[in-house]
């Protein structure tokens, strides 16, 4: 099923997590890349075995393996669930290995209450992820030759749709030109060739003078990303409707600009301002250069339009969240929706969906940023009318191999009911001359 993750592990958020470290595992010695052999796993203690299978190197021959690599396993308890539903989906086709860096006293006492499904290694001094020449934690995918395939995103865990590109032959280390996203999606799913590093917001420093003016130029590479340092900000590879969203944290469906506008091309916005100042005040002046250069006037008002109104039965309540250990990664937001194949589909999957659509929700926080969450993925506003106060863990799981019935599902594990009806909802409005 397709998979879509919000709040996703960037690089840069993996670099602060790390506490802005070069490479994760130390200095890199090893450079692999998609193509060479996989070197073998190296650990102190095997935590984990399918059917107590003792553990050979041959193991990795014949069959697509996934090694996944983690740090802080025991600080992030949704870990196990999110890896062993992927393990439970693709047990028959794939071999999974988890390679955690613990340290062996807070990892151990927690893996007898948590346990992982597929192989679990323990390498606390980080020899395998050496080994891969990993610069960040990241999944390795390594096929039936033995040999790497490429290497996943950061974050945790491996996409489903990367794990289903690799199965049905449908991957390629080459990155197609941004320009065209049908020919990247008929192109194939795109794993990287070699291990990614994590960059240095300096890196992406724009190179021209001082000011506070906003420069905006057609976007030429597809080095995409949000950059950002002391006196400048630069959002390279975004529509203008996506800069919107990054300035303003407003969800899509509640802005409303002229069509003229919202046509999909491509820029970089950019800013270097002569000193410091905080980022509150730079997103300001981001703001009213963006206003300027394309002409435009933003405000906000309210619609009475239909909505997806979230109500909780009587009674009844999702289960409150606990709070997170210190150091760990935080809330973690997921939505699944229902399969999709082919170039055409997929396409239509990056659109606002309908909310028949989902399969499943894995999502933390109040009320509030649940309704927040669903409503950045759906077709129309989602309102909340629960009443409900504190956080909680909302999870609905999917139904695999049956009718989509999330709506009941929602019900009866959660106790909350959505409906449609016309709401008060407001919008974040762009006018032109």
């Amino acid at each position: 099923m397709l998979a879509r993750y919000l709040l996703p592990l960037s690089l840069l958020t993996v670099a602060s997590a790390f506490g802005q470290v070069v490479d994760a595992y130390g200095p890199v010695a090893a450079h692999l890349k998609a193509g060479d052999p996989a070197p073998e796993i190296q650990f102190t203690k095997i935590l984990s075995a399918p059917g107590g299978e003792p553990w050979s190197p041959s193991i990795l021959a014949g069959k697509l393996t996934i090694l996944t690599f983690f740090l802080d396993t025991s600080r992030n308890p949704q870990t196990i669930t999110m890896w062993n539903s992927l393990v439970d989906e693709f047990a028959r086709p794939v071999q999974f290995l988890f390679v955690s860096g613990d340290d062996g006293s807070s990892l151990l006492p927690w893996l007898r209450q948590h346990p992982f499904k597929g192989w679990v290694f323990h390498d606390p001094s980080g020899k395998t992820g050496k080994a891969y020449g990993l610069k960040l934690p990241v999944s390795v995918f390594v096929g039936a030759d033995e040999r790497i395939l490429g290497f996943g995103k950061p974050g945790f865990p491996p996409e489903e749709s990367d794990v289903k590109a690799v199965l049905e032959g449908r991957v390629t280390t080459t990155r197609p030109p941004r320009a065209s996203l049908k020919a990247y999606m008929e192109s194939r799913q795109v794993l990287d060739p070699e291990p990614r590093g994590i960059p240095r917001a300096e890196d992406y420093r724009p190179k021209f003078a001082p000011s506070y003016a906003l420069h905006v130029t057609p976007s030429e590479d597809d080095d995409a990303g949000n950059f950002s340092g002391d006196d400048f900000k630069a959002l390279k590879g975004y529509t203008l409707k996506e800069a919107i969203l990054n300035l303003y944290d407003v969800n899509p469906v509640r802005i409303i600009l002229p069509a003229t506008f919202d046509d999909g091309r491509r820029y970089d916005f950019s800013m270097v301002l002569p000193g410091h100042e905080d980022s509150e005040a730079m997103k300001a002046r981001f703001e009213d250069g963006l206003l300027n250069y394309f002409h435009l006037t933003a405000l906000r008002e309210t619609r009475t339009v239909q909505a997806y109104v979230v109500t909780a039965l009587p009674g009844r309540e999702p289960a409150p969240l606990k709070p997170t250990p210190e150091g760990a990664m935080g809330k973690s937001s997921r939505v699944q929706f229902e399969t999709v194949s082919g170039a055409e589909n997929e396409l239509e999957a990056l659109k606002p969906q309908r909310l028949n659509r989902i399969r499943g929700v894995w999502i933390d926080g109040t009320a509030d940023e649940f309704c927040h969450t669903l409503e950045n993925l759906l077709d129309h506003p989602v309102v909340n009318e629960t009443n409900l106060h504190g956080e909680f863990r909302f999870r609905v799981e999917s139904s695999k191999g049956t009718s989509n019935n999330f709506l009941k599902h929602l019900r009866d594990q959660l106790g909350l009911e959505i409906t449609t009806g016309n709401r008060d909802v407001e919008f974040l409005t762009f006018l032109a001359p």
